[in-house]
């Protein structure tokens, strides 16, 4: 560390004394390129524009290859943004490809010639589990209706990202201020979401968003009988509005176990703007994911006053949003508290006879149409289901056939069921286990959202599994703690 300083105070004093002046020289000339290249499209400006910024990012991978799962998390949360402004940006698989490569070949590099990585930390029932769903996943190839094109643009959400969170988290993150430094990238991600949407509702939509909803149809499911739907940079408002359910979870349930108050406050306020996101997106199944966060806090907390405090919470909640009208003069609160009364929403109506249509279909595929085949028309396979799936588990059954579904159900199950059982009984310190607890409810609640949205897109996903992984990674991160925490008690004695 005292190394590391001596490098910068040089640094700062070269600037200072002489290295100011090319600085400033290299500034303008780098101004003057990027206005001459203004005058082409705006997606080649400023991918171009940002090369040297881009360079400076992977010098500072290579630096700090130690923390590259860091980078990747911040990364996936990076290149969704300038989707919300240009009409020509596409964030498509390449970007993904890439951000995965350089932290794959850096971690790699360094582990082959620095030797510090210890590999075991990620040998878990986790990645075993998660390679089994993968295998299934490759031996789709083999379905007669499969088009690899199609195959390999869903692989990635379907085994690759959860593969590289399941390895990449444990190696990464090995105590508290790692799970703080992840709540952090992710909340400057979320105060730029929430800030988009407030813009979008108060000054009105930028070209790219009056391009959505008023040339590609999306108005039809934005601007509806309850008001506008916001969706922020996200692909739609039911993205949009579950990604911030599962902020608000997370950051609302870490706010209990965080010692410091100036950061306990910060969590706190990005909960109360998640929330305020997920409202305003009208996403009636994102209120699954603070209820099923809560749950499984009731499970894992391991303290009596606090499992009766939440289930306290949990059943006013139920209470206020089932039986009472409080807060339907707001027509998002309305919309959302109709989410409690399925069997008076029409919609859902026609997804229950859609589903029954769809099992008529399925049962005669026990494998699937074929991954990547239920939502898009831009694909020509030999067969294809005529209903749209309207939530990512009915597109697993579609895609994979009712035995995929059963397994990545059966696998899915097992991880969370094996995941709480080291919270209760492996992690001693009660505050790492709240603050992974609160990853992994985040996460229950999701996949109980999943079954009525189609929102396993990115960079959701990445989320899901690194707040799984978490879990697992739990018992390290608690043995490192108590390690630490042995070794301070000796150095204070030995001063004594």
């Amino acid at each position: 560390m005292k190394k590391n300083n001596r490098y910068i105070s040089l640094a700062f004093q070269w600037l200072y004394e002489k290295g100011w002046p090319y600085v400033v020289l290299i500034t303008i000339l780098y101004f003057l390129f990027y206005k001459k290249l203004l005058t082409f499209s705006p997606f080649i400006s400023i991918t171009i524009g940002l090369i040297p910024i881009l360079i400076i990012l992977v010098l500072l991978m290579v630096k700090n290859s130690r923390n590259a799962f860091y980078f990747l998390f911040a990364l996936q949360f990076l290149v969704i943004i300038p989707t919300d402004f240009l009409l020509e940006y596409r964030l498509g698989i390449i970007t993904s490809v890439m951000c995965i490569i350089i932290t794959l070949l850096l971690i790699i590099y360094y582990s082959l010639y620095d030797k510090f990585i210890d590999w075991k930390l990620c040998n878990n029932t986790m990645l075993w589990s998660i390679l089994c769903w993968s295998a299934y996943c490759c031996l789709e190839l083999a379905n007669p209706n499969c088009v690899p094109e199609a195959w390999s643009v869903l692989i990635f959400q379907y085994a690759i990202y959860p593969l590289l969170c399941t390895i990449l988290v444990p190696i990464t993150i090995k105590d508290i201020k790692g799970i703080y430094l992840l709540l952090i990238i992710w909340s400057i991600f979320v105060l730029i979401c929430v800030v988009i949407a407030f813009r979008q509702q108060h000054f009105g939509w930028n070209a790219k968003e009056n391009y959505f909803l008023f040339t590609l149809g999306g108005a039809s499911t934005h601007i509806i009988w309850s008001g506008i739907r916001y969706f922020s940079c996200f692909t739609d408002a039911a993205n949009f509005g579950v990604h911030m359910a599962m902020a608000a979870t997370t950051f609302g349930i870490s706010t209990i176990y965080i010692k410091n108050k100036v950061f306990k406050s910060y969590c706190f306020i990005i909960m109360i703007l998640a929330f305020y996101g997920m409202f305003i997106s009208g996403t009636r199944s994102a209120i699954a994911i603070p209820f099923g966060g809560l749950l499984m806090l009731v499970i894992l907390s391991k303290s009596i006053k606090g499992s009766i405090t939440t289930i306290l919470l949990l059943f006013i909640l139920y209470l206020s949003f089932s039986f009472t009208h409080i807060g339907d003069s707001n027509s998002y609160i309305h919309k959302m508290r109709s989410a409690f009364h399925p069997s008076n929403d029409p919609s859902y109506l026609v997804r229950v006879e859609n589903r029954k249509r769809m099992k008529d279909l399925v049962i005669k595929k026990p494998f699937g149409y074929g991954i990547g085949l239920s939502k898009s028309d831009i694909y020509k396979p030999k067969e294809r289901m005529p209903y749209p799936p309207d939530s990512f588990l009915i597109s697993i059954w579609v895609e994979t056939g009712y035995i995929g579904l059963i397994f990545f159900l059966a696998i899915h199950g097992f991880i969370f069921v094996w995941a709480s059982w080291l919270l209760l009984f492996k992690v001693k310190n009660k505050r790492i286990r709240g603050l992974t607890a609160a990853w992994l409810g985040m996460a229950a609640g999701f996949f109980i959202a999943a079954y009525a949205n189609d929102v396993m897109q990115y960079p959701n996903c990445i989320v899901i599994y690194t707040g799984i992984a978490l879990a697992f990674a739990a018992p390290y991160i608690d043995k490192s703690e108590r390690k630490n925490h042995q070794e301070e008690v000796s150095i204070l004695s030995t001063k004594e």
